[in-house]
Formats: structure tokens, C-alpha cells, sequence
């Protein structure tokens, strides 16, 4: 009998640490547009640890501008179970209250954040935002977060100042296209999202827009620079450039 007590004990353990909703805590890595390509995000019970996230942007700001934000941002958060996600809901320095949606994939070993039904959205009550949760579908999502270990694997691609003009041009035009898409679905004259979760959003789009052949950890101000200066030159691609925010626009 205690040996069966015993093993009921461990398995019980095993289903704690292999269970979705406990693999979302903890050390995870995703792409930015801060002045460095990688943002840390740390998840704990009652907290939310941002490193690097960079200047809160509407647009990409890639090409080395300076980055304010960029340091450590500590967000005490309520935690929510809903249907197998978790939701966090936190108070902003303004008063609003933020959602964000995060759900496990154990198979690719990521952690999704989910932009959905607008969820993410500012409320004026934690009961606006609970009550938000409730009717949430999570049918879309703008950015997942990794393990290093993910992240280091991406260093055997090709660096970005290896693009043609032609993959440039064609990453640009994904890129553009992402965040067309996003902005469609979540129409205007809404809440944005938290400005930091603005500047994932923005760096998800940029990376999974040159990831297939190129490492997104070189997607930064130095390596940018060198396809920026070398293409740009074709007004074709000096208007992808502008339209990404990695050059002034003729109006500014």
C-alpha cells in the first residue's frame, strides 16, 4: 500500500511539471524592436519580468535608432485559467487595465501570446477585463516565445547582410503584409495593445518575415544598416524601407 501511495505521489509530481499551464512559467525569448533584436520575458505566479523590450513604437524603429525602455520592466499581474490558457491582467501606469492571452504548445516547446477578440485590450475595471476573458475565442495570435536553446539554433542560417536585394525586398513585403493584417483585424480606434507588447508584436512580424533563410538575431541596427545602405538606392525598396519605419518618410 505505501509503495502504491508512493508512485501515486510521483505521478501526480510528473503530471504538475509536465502540465501546460505549469510549463508556462519561467525563462522565455522573444524577438523585439529594441536596440537589440531579443527581448527576455520571465513569468512568474504574481509577476511579469520584461528585459530589452525597447522604445514603446507604432513603427519598427530597426535601423539603430535609440532605444529608451530598453531595460528591466516589472508588471505585477493577476493570473486567470480559462479553457486551458492563461491570461495575465495588469494595471498600467495610466489606469488601464491590460489582458494578454498565453497559451502552451508542448509540441514545438513555445509559448504563445495571443492577440484575441480583444482581449488585450485596455479596460477601465479588472471586471471589464474578467468579464473580456469569458467571451474570448484566442483565434489569433501575433507573437510566440521560445527557449534560448530555440533561439541559439537560429545562429546557423545566414546573416541578414547576406540578403539580395531581391530576398530584402521580398522580407519587406512580408513584413508590411503581417502588420497590415494585424491592424485589419484589430481596427482602429481601439485600445492598443500594451506599448511593450507593441514592440513584440512588430519584432515577431520583422523576424518570421526573414527567418526562413536568415537568422533573426541579426536583425538589428549594425547588420540592418548594410542591406539599408546597399538596396536602398532603388526607390522601389526605399519605399518598403519607409513604410517599415526603417527610413524617414519624405513628409518627416
Amino acid at each position: 500500500m505505501r509503495s502504491l501511495s508512493l508512485r501515486l505521489c510521483y505521478l501526480f509530481v510528473l503530471c504538475m511539471l509536465v502540465s501546460p499551464l505549469w510549463a508556462q512559467k519561467g525563462d522565455w525569448y522573444t524577438f523585439t524592436t529594441g536596440s537589440t533584436p531579443v527581448c527576455h520575458l520571465k513569468i512568474d505566479d504574481d509577476e511579469l519580468v520584461l528585459e530589452g523590450t525597447g522604445t514603446p513604437s507604432r513603427q519598427g524603429k530597426l535601423a539603430g535608432t535609440a532605444s529608451r525602455g530598453g531595460g528591466t520592466e516589472r508588471l505585477e499581474v493577476k493570473r486567470v485559467f480559462n479553457r486551458g490558457r492563461m491570461y495575465t491582467v495588469h494595471l498600467s501606469s495610466d489606469n488601464i487595465y491590460f489582458c494578454t492571452t498565453f497559451q502552451y504548445f508542448k509540441n514545438k516547446d513555445s509559448l504563445v501570446m495571443f492577440c484575441a477578440d480583444g482581449v488585450d485590450d485596455g479596460y477601465k475595471s479588472m471586471q471589464e477585463a474578467l468579464t473580456a476573458i469569458k467571451k474570448d475565442t484566442g483565434t489569433h495570435f501575433a507573437v510566440t516565445l521560445y527557449k534560448k536553446e530555440q533561439l541559439d539554433a537560429q545562429k546557423r542560417k545566414l546573416p541578414v547582410t547576406k540578403a539580395t536585394e531581391e530576398e530584402f525586398s521580398a522580407g519587406l513585403e512580408q513584413f508590411a503584409g503581417r502588420m497590415d493584417q494585424f491592424w485589419q483585424y484589430r481596427g482602429y480606434g481601439r485600445y492598443e495593445p500594451y506599448y511593450s507588447w507593441m514592440n513584440l508584436i512588430y519584432g515577431n512580424a520583422f523576424a518570421d518575415a526573414f527567418r526562413d533563410k536568415f537568422n533573426p538575431l541579426t536583425l538589428d541596427g549594425k547588420n540592418l544598416k548594410v542591406p539599408i545602405s546597399k538596396y536602398s538606392g532603388n526607390p522601389a525598396v526605399k519605399k518598403q524601407l519607409q513604410e517599415a519605419g526603417l527610413l524617414p518618410s519624405a513628409d518627416q
